[in-house]
């Protein structure tokens, strides 16, 4: 198996003196600087001779006290190794700009187009460089920069201002705030672009086309979203997707919280997936401070997310089925109260139905109460049966198969181009799943499968999220029998001040490959967290999945997908 040091030295005799630093963390991850003229080619070689297939992300990074800028590139493997490669290119602070890697990778788009709109990096050679999750008025202030004065008043949290227009609506504006006046960090001159109703409209080509919008308030996703399709007919040519009606700006917050204070933030990225927010973050600082978790509190991480998993795909199952059949359709109502029970198991350990908090730097925050080995077993043994059913009550409905079966199909190679992960990447028959591929804790003495589809179609991608309840059953049944007695916490001491490092750390989410870059200047606050969440890559992925399909069709495959806008706006 291909190693991180087979990887550096693979790069330094193909290109030589490209690598200005490097660090072989482990035999799965890799950390190297690039030279910012060479950071196309490496990243081609990678992707072209050393199966680096998967461009997983970026993250930008402002050394605002070196007056410079990086950006760093996520890449990794769909399968035919193990190692992540993090490669850095700097710029300086004062016009920053690297190339861009739109044109290599097709999902970088979006990646690049959040740094610079956050930072101001721009990137040269890329498409089209309009802003995605900041509204117009915040465009050309890069609130993630450093120096950034544009906080709200604190006491009154007043930011947005109301305005009349001549037409009698209300508009709201962003002024400066007094900080930003007296810094003298207001932008003289905005960057311009084409809105994105001018976008849309453009490729209006005849009479017989028109705009339809569904959302931003739509029951497609469990949150606000706008997908604007262009239609003729019944058929959508193209489709249009802006995101930021609930940018919560947690990144930015983190850097202006303790350590501890940052984990209560990872809860309410996605409340449904917070255990494992819980453990991204964690797991970061973790590999920073080299703690080693206790073997017992390992097992009740693992119990804990692979309930979070199994509530997961209930909830979201049962919320999909209302799109394609209305609120009282069955399934809905049923999967609501069976997750209530999982809920309830994971209620009687953290204490919370939701936003959890409840792993910790070093291991979690209490152990299991008593009893609860028998109460899950009940409980699991019931989500079994009642899951079986579920599937068998799929399979048996002729209006199910004609809305589901081949629609919105993927195929294993499309999927991995766009970049997607999680089940709707596990339907099309590629089996990518971090517990396997960059396993944590306690899951490589487990004994589970990699559920896929054979079709990656809307069907099967319900179909593996139901298989997957079954898996999490095991897993959770083989933690129980083993989970030894002992200590649920190290005896290390964690410090407040964070020494120096950086992290990268990845889970699976019951949504796909979920990551955390955690960067620490040895202090008691981040210096920079850059979350790598499954949502983001997923709707990206949906325009052009929706090219070419019926309407009705759009709104099952797009609640097939399974996203959580709040974990993509973050």
């Amino acid at each position: 198996m291909t190693t991180a040091s087979d990887v550096l030295s693979a790069v330094q005799s193909a290109f030589p003196g490209a690598v200005l630093e490097s660090r072989v963390e482990s035999d799965r991850r890799l950390w190297a600087t690039i030279d910012s003229n060479s950071i196309v080619d490496v990243c081609k070689h990678l992707s072209e001779k050393l199966n680096f297939d998967h461009y997983s992300g970026a993250a930008g990074v402002d050394w605002i006290a070196r007056k410079e800028m990086e950006v760093v590139e996520i890449m990794a493997s769909h399968g035919a190794h193990q190692v992540v490669a993090m490669l850095k290119s700097k710029t300086p602070r004062e016009n920053p700009s690297v190339k861009s890697l739109a044109n290599l990778f097709w999902n970088a788009n979006w990646y690049e187009r959040e740094i610079w709109e956050m930072f101001g990096i721009n990137f040269e050679g890329h498409p089209g460089l309009y802003p995605l999750l900041l509204g117009d008025e915040l465009v050309g202030v890069w609130p993630w920069r450093k120096d950034f004065k544009g906080y709200p008043d604190l006491t009154t949290g007043q930011r947005a201002v109301e305005r009349p227009t001549s037409e009698g609506y209300t508009e709201y504006f962003i002024p400066p705030t007094p900080a930003e006046i007296e810094a003298g960090t207001v932008p003289k001159e905005k960057p311009k672009y084409p809105s994105f109703r001018e976008r849309e409209e453009k490729e209006i080509k005849s009479d017989s086309e028109m705009i339809m919008h569904m959302g931003p308030q739509h029951a497609m996703l469990p949150g606000p979203f706008l997908l604007d399709i262009l239609i003729e007919g019944e058929r959508v040519h193209k489709a249009f997707l802006d995101m930021g009606y609930i940018h919560k700006g947690i990144e930015k917050i983190m850097e202006n919280r303790t350590w501890l204070q940052g984990l209560t933030y990872t809860d309410r990225m996605c409340y449904v997936a917070s255990l494992s927010n819980n453990e991204c973050y964690c797991g970061a600082i973790e590999k920073i401070l080299g703690l080693e978790v206790p073997l017992r509190a390992q097992y009740i991480r693992v119990i804990l997310e692979e309930l979070s998993r199994i509530q997961s795909h209930l909830i979201g199952t049962g919320e999909f089925m209302t799109l394609i059949a209305g609120v009282g359709y069955a399934p809905w109502n049923f999967m609501i109260i069976d997750r209530e029970s999982i809920i309830s198991l994971i209620e009687s350990v953290t204490g919370a139905r939701l936003t959890h908090t409840f792993v910790r730097f070093g291991g979690v925050r209490n152990d299991l109460p008593e009893g609860f080995s028998d109460k899950c077993r009940s409980a699991l043994k019931y989500i079994e049966s009642r899951t079986k059913e579920y599937i068998e009550l799929f399979e048996q409905d002729p209006i199910y198969h004609m809305r589901m079966e081949n629609v919105g199909v993927l195929s294993p190679d499309r999927a991995k181009r766009v970049g997607i992960s999680g089940p709707p990447l596990r339907a099309t028959g590629v089996a990518y799943d971090m517990r396997k591929e960059d396993p944590i804790l306690v899951y490589p003495d487990l004994d589970f499968k990699v559920v896929t589809g054979t079709r990656g179609d809307s069907a099967d991608r319900i179909d593996v999220r139901l298989r997957e309840i079954l898996e999490s059953i095991h897993i959770i049944e083989q933690c129980l029998d083993r989970i030894p007695a002992g200590p649920i916490k190290t005896e290390t001491k964690v410090p407040k001040k964070i020494p120096a490092g950086e992290a990268y750390y990845r889970v699976e989410d019951p949504r796909g490959e979920m990551g955390m870059y955690v960067i620490s200047d040895g202090g008691d606050k981040p210096y920079r967290v850059k979350v790598r969440g499954p949502v983001y890559a997923t709707l990206q992925t949906l325009p052009p999945l929706l090219e070419g399909v019926y309407i009705a069709d759009a709104v099952a495959i797009a609640g097939s997908m399974d996203g959580c806008p709040s974990e993509a706006d973050r």
